[in-house]
């Protein structure tokens, strides 16, 4: 599942955004802004998946769930948030 959070995240940084190297820069920093809102606004999510990875998950990263959930969570957000941040700049450069 791909949380709207980062589809509307890449969204707005390539609309705002002026240069290619800004559309870059703040969506590359957006995956670190959206592990703190999971941190702190979605902590029955967390609990529940870290609670998860205890008991299923033999391979995590040194030996953390919490580590493997927030590394989840940071790729996820990168994964979607410059795709599409590349595409609403690309149509907003085409528009223009």
């Amino acid at each position: 599942m791909i949380p709207a959070p980062n589809v509307l995240a890449g969204v707005v940084i390539g609309i705002a955004t002026n240069s290619w190297l800004t559309v870059l820069g703040v969506a590359a920093v957006w995956p670190a802004l959206f592990c703190m809102y999971v941190a702190v606004a979605e902590r029955a999510r967390r609990e529940a998946t870290v609670a998860v990875f205890a008991a299923r998950v033999r391979h995590l990263l040194m030996s953390s769930t919490a580590l493997t959930f927030f590394a989840i969570e940071f790729r996820t957000a990168l994964c979607t948030a410059v795709p599409v941040a590349v595409l609403a700049h690309a149509v907003k450069a085409l528009v223009s």
